[in-house]
């Protein structure tokens, strides 16, 4: 499910947003599923305010099935968010611009092995198209529980969060005041430290990569620590 930015992206509607394609369909999980399973016990864990027992893999249960489950939730969130930060307008900055201090992410386009540059906004287009692809692909993740996850599962999801940490980056450094004028800015807080919490208990990200907002994720790591 969708879950509390479902209710924030039907809020922000009710109050006037507008819908003109920019919102990415959502991915559900399917009736029945481990996914659904799994992204239903998240949601109730998280509502209760136990942010780090909503990231923990539940007792005898699959780790990659966790991981698909939780990849495709934080795509959800992050299409929502960068959804209304699209409708609500995006100036047009040249390439190279719109990044983290200190950072710019480049995108390899299909069939080229060279990054080329980009602004902020693309970035984030290009990797949102191609999560929603990646988690798209049943060799990937497999539709069927017959079906296995492929031998580099774990280290293709590690490049899928790395690259949605990515987006959080540019979002927070060029966005938040946008999500402020609409009251989505706890939205996004929320969400980015379910997103880091998760990241820590299954070491997806490299420290590195974290640098880009390094003030809000010690602040972060500090809590995550300090939580049971």
């Amino acid at each position: 499910g969708i879950g509390y930015f479902g209710g924030m992206f039907r809020l922000f509607m009710n109050a006037g947003g507008k819908k003109d394609g920019t919102f990415r369909s959502l991915k559900d999980h399917s009736p029945g599923s481990k996914r659904k399973e799994y992204s239903d016990r998240a949601l109730r864990t998280l509502g209760s305010g136990d942010l780090r027992g909503a990231v923990k893999l539940p007792p005898d249960e699959d780790l990659n099935e966790w991981l698909a489950a939780n990849t495709v939730d934080f795509f959800n969130e992050l299409s929502l968010i960068w959804g209304i930060i699209h409708d609500v307008g995006l100036s047009t900055i040249p390439a190279g611009e719109g990044f983290p201090p200190g950072f710019e992410y480049r995108w390899a386009p299909d069939k080229s092995r060279t990054p080329q540059a980009c602004s902020g906004p693309e970035y984030v287009d290009f990797v949102m198209t191609w999560v929603d692809k990646e988690i798209n692909n049943t060799s990937l993740f497999p539709t069927s529980s017959a079906a296995p996850f492929p031998r580099h599962f774990l280290q293709s999801v590690k490049v899928l969060f790395t690259r949605m940490f990515r987006i959080y980056a540019i979002v927070y450094w060029h966005h938040f005041s946008t999500l402020e004028e609409v009251g989505a800015s706890s939205h996004l807080n929320t969400s980015f430290k379910h997103f880091m919490f998760f990241i820590w208990e299954f070491d997806l990200v490299l420290p590195a990569e974290v640098e880009a907002l390094r003030d809000i994720v010690e602040e972060l790591r500090a809590r995550y620590c300090a939580t049971p």
